[in-house]
């Protein structure tokens, strides 16, 4: 992020990311290259921005031409985390999401059964991760009909499992990826316009339902319960890895970060059962706290 931002471009580039179309990400765009400071410090900055929206006015262009895809396309963000499901058609993508998910998936020897993105919700001790199926890719996919929106909408996703019997396979997919801004790697990680995306690699005689702790672990994030008096919520609250007490807190209202007075904690993070804890102690997985305000 550029240095000394104020509220409005934070905000235009959190727009930036949630918007669901081009339009509302060109929108925002422009919002930011307003919005950030101009000094010698923002200039590399800046001409991102620039850049970016010249590729969105192109990529609006290129979708009236080639006709915008239907509503069925769009996905909002469900569950403690996305997980994309790349692969050619046949590969086994619906068959991998029917057997994650327990759901019934649409399964057919025919080629391009999907033709949108499909999603189902996987699983996972006490949370739910939201599993999405991209149509078959092919070399050239992104520059398709609707690849370009299909493309962005796959930049939800936090981890990729990628279906492919070869190394050819392998490479024409994660080169279409590129094209997007979408990047394989082991880490994740983000900057504005490109997209670090750990991912699995599997083939459709090796996966099983083993894949999904797999999956939670490449999401990088911890999940705490709550505790009050006797009672722990039965349902977590799911973070970045690294998160904080304060960032618990802050989570269930601002207003028991400013009226903190100390936490108990329990689980993984703890020294002994009960520990008492401030804003600065980090978490981490399986945690229950209980928090006690002023």
């Amino acid at each position: 992020m550029a240095t000394n931002v104020g509220h409005e471009y934070v905000n235009a580039e959190k727009e930036y990311h949630d918007a669901k179309n081009s339009p509302e990400k060109l929108k925002a765009l422009k919002t930011m290259l307003t919005a950030i400071p101009k000094h010698k410090g923002t200039e590399k900055m800046q001409a991102q921005i620039k850049k970016q929206i010249s590729k969105m006015t192109d990529q609006i262009s290129f979708e009236k031409k080639q006709g915008k895809g239907s509503s069925r396309s769009s996905i909002k963000k469900e569950g403690a985390g996305q997980c994309a499901i790349f692969g050619r058609t046949n590969s086994g993508k619906s068959t991998l999401l029917k057997l994650l998910s327990g759901k019934d998936v649409k399964i057919s020897e025919y080629e391009y059964t999907t033709r949108v993105p499909i999603q189902k919700m996987i699983s996972f001790e006490n949370i739910k991760i939201q599993g999405i199926e991209i149509p078959g890719m092919y070399d050239g996919f992104y520059e398709s009909k609707n690849g370009r929106q299909i493309m962005s909408l796959a930049r939800i996703a936090e981890v990729a499992i990628i279906l492919s019997e070869n190394k050819a396979d392998f490479d024409m997919i994660k080169s279409e990826l590129e094209k997007s801004g979408i990047f394989l790697t082991r880490k994740r990680s983000n900057n504005i316009f490109t997209k670090n995306l750990p991912y699995i690699r599997t083939s459709k005689a090796k996966f099983d339902k083993n894949m999904i702790p797999k999956i939670w672990k490449l999401l990088n994030k911890i999940r705490v319960q709550t505790k009050t008096s006797k009672k722990i919520a039965k349902k977590p609250i799911v973070l970045e890895s690294g998160s904080r007490v304060e960032d618990v807190a802050r989570t269930i209202h601002q207003d028991f970060v400013k009226n903190f007075r100390y936490a108990r904690l329990w689980g993984p993070s703890a020294k002994f059962a009960g520990q008492q804890v401030g804003l600065e102690h980090v978490c981490k997985d399986g945690d229950i706290i209980e928090i006690f305000t002023k």
